[in-house]
């Protein structure tokens, strides 16, 4: 993977930046994915929030968001810039996040695919992901 990247806890980066980085790389947002909202959540599990910059811009090449609830390690927007997908930054970033993740005892791994990124199941069974088929996801919003 090129040197040309530095990786910083995303409590160092200013949310909006980050959010804007999502919206311009394919990351499906929510309501909750606001600048404020971000900031609040980066101050939970600080350390498995991680942002990939590039050069002395600092300029946001990916990120990526654990979250930990004390036994399963959760992947949350996992994102390289259009233009440096294939390089190596996605895996540097995932392998990070599973070194922390290994470090806190983390026994297994939950991530969600949304169905219209399909094309990124390959690679995460690559890194030895597991399709389950024996889960329904269900979803409550609170206003």
């Amino acid at each position: 993977m090129p040197d040309r990247f530095s990786f910083k806890p995303a409590r160092d980066v200013d949310p909006v930046e980050i959010v804007a980085f999502w919206r311009d790389n394919d990351i499906s947002l929510s309501p909750t994915d606001t600048a404020e909202k971000l900031r609040a959540a980066a101050r939970v599990n600080p350390e498995l929030f991680i942002v990939a910059t590039e050069g002395p811009s600092g300029a946001i090449a990916g990120t990526v968001w654990g979250n930990f609830d004390g036994r399963r390690g959760f992947v949350v927007h996992l994102a390289a810039r259009r233009d440096l997908r294939g390089t190596g930054l996605g895996r540097a970033l995932m392998d990070r996040l599973e070194d922390l993740f290994r470090e806190r005892g983390v026994h297994k791994i939950h991530l969600f695919v949304e169905k219209t990124n399909l094309e990124v199941i390959g690679y995460y069974r690559r890194r030895g992901f597991e399709v389950r088929d024996d889960l329904v996801i269900l979803s409550k919003t609170f206003d």
